[in-house]
């Protein structure tokens, strides 16, 4: 009877051991950046800028579609995050939106030229000053 009680807790003990270790691998997140296909999918979703005759509606577009990365950590101070439930600046080309706010593309628009400059936000008092552009 001893031998049998010492064999259910050893067995126990393994089946917990399994559990808690298929919880590990199941519940981990991953830790690898992202690639170039999240960057595409993003940018898949912004609107082409051919569709807009406005020159300077084009080019906020195109930015949308060259570095959704960046945008997508830009909030939008033009109201649409509270009212079009849009998430960061990146959403504002993923409809019409932009296309009439010319903060949003503002906002795009800087955001290249910061880029280009390679400045970071902390330059100018963001408040994302974590990022650099």
């Amino acid at each position: 009877m001893k031998s049998t009680n010492k064999q259910n807790v050893v067995l126990g003990i393994v089946a917990v051991a399994i559990m808690a270790g298929i919880a590990w691998v199941t519940l981990r997140g991953t830790s690898e950046p992202a690639t170039d296909t999240a960057a595409i999918s993003k940018s898949a979703d912004v609107l082409s800028p051919t569709i807009f005759d406005d020159e300077r509606t084009r080019a906020a577009y195109q930015v949308a579609k060259d570095i959704p990365e960046v945008l997508e950590q830009l909030p939008c101070f033009c109201g649409c995050m509270t009212s079009f439930g849009h998430k960061n600046n990146l959403f504002c080309f993923k409809d019409q939106h932009g296309s009439g706010c010319t903060l949003c593309q503002d906002i795009a628009l800087d955001a290249r030229k910061m880029l280009a400059r390679n400045e970071t936000f902390s330059d100018r008092g963001s408040l994302t000053p974590q990022y650099r552009l």
